[in-house]
């Protein structure tokens, strides 16, 4: 049995390009990284380019090795390299994607791609892998949009906090509490609420201030601080107090907590 096989190198480009590109959006959602689109995008180009090594005289390990490499590229363009764990996180996450969605294509072409006669199978021309596609983009896609929108919504809540007090300036990542309406009882200042235990300040010198939460009560100590900036602008310090918490703070990795008084002045 004879015959030409005619190959659409632009179509089997798309469909790598598109698997590939599918592929990384699957990391990002398993790994909640939430990467530029831009970036989605050069990493599949990057990844789609591997197909051009089939055309190439390689033996199976050369093979492997490249395609190990343009892995590694396409999760580095996509997401970084802050860090060796990070990056081996993220590869496991592709492989992981690429053998679930490429068993299913796999599959599915199998079943519906060939017809058969007797002991022979035969394609009939009806693109699969195509289909596929066609079918998870919009359902990925909108995951990954919804995704990075309720990023940036935690992200609007962060803020970078600057005090100074008792001639010592500390930094921290703030969170925006909209459910902290701590203020103090007798000029009704909001209170920024931090953990160091090195600033605590000593009962004679603190203003306490009560507070509740679900199932505990008690005194915050609070001080007056020398210089209060949020995002570099700086706030008029007589406006609030800072508090200082006996736990440890770790609110979407910031350590200190704004009052919800702070999203109206903003």
């Amino acid at each position: 049995i004879g015959g030409i096989m005619k190959i659409y190198i632009d179509v089997v480009f798309f469909i790598n390009f598109m698997f590939d590109l599918l592929l990384l959006i699957s990391v990002g959602l398993e790994r909640k990284i939430v990467a530029k689109l831009s970036r989605l995008l050069l990493g599949a180009f990057l990844g789609s380019l591997s197909i051009f090594f089939l055309f190439l005289p390689l033996n199976s390990l050369t093979l492997f090795l490249l395609k190990a490499g343009v892995s590694l590229l396409m999760i580095a363009t996509s997401f970084g390299l802050p860090n060796k764990q990070y990056v081996w996180n993220n590869l496991k996450s592709l492989y992981g994607s690429s053998i679930i969605l490429g068993g299913l294509m796999y599959v599915l072409n199998i079943q519906f791609g060939y017809k058969q006669e007797g002991l022979l199978f035969f394609h009939d021309g009806t693109s699969i892998n195509l289909i596929i596609i066609l079918i998870a983009s919009p359902i990925l896609f909108y995951l990954y949009f919804k995704q990075r929108k309720r990023q940036k919504q935690e992200e609007s809540y962060l803020h970078q906090v600057e005090i100074t007090y008792n001639h010592q300036k500390i930094s921290f990542q703030g969170y925006l509490d909209t459910g902290n309406t701590v203020v103090d009882p007798y000029k009704k200042r909001p209170i920024i609420i931090i953990h160091d235990e090195k600033l605590i300040p000593p009962l004679e010198k603190a203003i306490l201030v009560p507070y509740g939460t679900v199932g505990h009560r008690g005194l915050l100590r609070c001080v007056k601080p020398d210089l209060l900036k949020i995002d570099d602008k700086e706030l008029n310090k007589k406006n609030y107090l800072i508090g200082f918490s006996e736990e440890e703070i770790n609110l979407k990795g910031a350590r200190c907590i704004l009052p919800s008084s702070y999203l109206e002045e903003k």
